[in-house]
């Protein structure tokens, strides 16, 4: 990091913002060395003000950031590059069309022939004699713990008394199974009022991002992050419900297992290998 770059941290964004008149959140970014909040002419102007105000130097800044913009402007005109879908072969459509008159005239085919003909049953005669002796061995009394079934037949219909004993003790009872109550779905938002810079880093993987925000932004609540806000009030939306923060210095929060927690310098560094940011 070049020493003019420290001397304008250690001056803060509030104060160049208030001497230069430079919007806070594009002195946030120049800071923190995040370009991508703003376009190559604007931020070479913003770097020949500071320069001049402060007498530093700011030549491998201003490197860094035309670097990053010839690559952004690479980028861009590989993404103009028009490339032409090839016609769908009509030959392919006559054949599938063909395919199709073929499969329903087969279903119409069976349909009439086989579902219109009369299908033949077989019924025979049920003897009566051993419909009795069925009826007599299903009169037997048959116990099932406290439950006892007794079936008396007719000729005509099956007649069945149940005798339930009412003596349950209340350990016999069976308890209802309690659904288990659906978690949260978990959610974090970045709902900015006003431009704000953010950088904000994969704790798994240590992968850190930076950009300033000025419409919402869903994280991917899946992983574990740390936050790091430019200060100034920071509205966040966590698994549904609205939190608000506000403070002229910078912010830091760690959401981890779906949890926000706002934390220290002390704990931010911990959590990011002994780094500031």
């Amino acid at each position: 990091m070049s020493e003019g770059l420290n001397v304008l941290k250690e001056l803060g964004a509030q104060r160049i913002h208030k001497e230069t008149h430079i919007t806070k959140e594009y002195v946030q970014a120049i800071l923190h060395e995040s370009f991508d909040g703003m376009n190559s002419v604007q931020f070479v102007g913003f770097i020949s003000i500071l320069e001049r105000e402060y007498k530093v130097d700011l030549s491998d800044l201003k490197a860094k950031g035309e670097e990053y913009f010839s690559k952004e402007n690479t980028v861009s005109a590989e993404d103009k590059k028009v490339f032409v879908v090839p016609k769908k072969n009509k030959s392919y459509v006559k054949l599938y069309l063909g395919l199709a008159v073929v499969i329903f005239s087969a279903f119409l085919y069976y349909i009439f022939v086989y579902m219109a003909s009369p299908a033949m049953v077989n019924v025979e005669k049920i003897d009566n004699t051993k419909i009795q002796n069925a009826q007599e061995s299903i009169a037997k009394t048959i116990e099932v713990k406290d439950v006892v079934i007794d079936v008396n037949e007719t000729n005509s219909s099956v007649n069945k008394t149940v005798v339930v004993d009412k003596n349950i003790t209340k350990e016999e009872k069976v308890e209802e199974k309690l659904e288990p109550k659906a978690q949260k779905e978990r959610t974090l938002k970045l709902i900015p009022k006003y431009k704000i810079w953010v950088g904000y880093i994969d704790i798994k993987t240590n992968q850190k991002y930076q950009k300033i925000f000025k419409r919402t932004f869903t994280f991917d609540a899946t992983k574990d992050w740390l936050l790091l806000f430019g200060g100034g009030n920071v509205k966040l939306e966590v698994n549904g419900e609205i939190k608000k923060f506000s403070s002229k210095q910078n912010l830091r929060f760690k959401y981890v297992d779906g949890e926000l927690t706002k934390i220290s310098v002390e704990e931010f560094k911990s959590l990011n290998k002994g780094r500031k940011w």
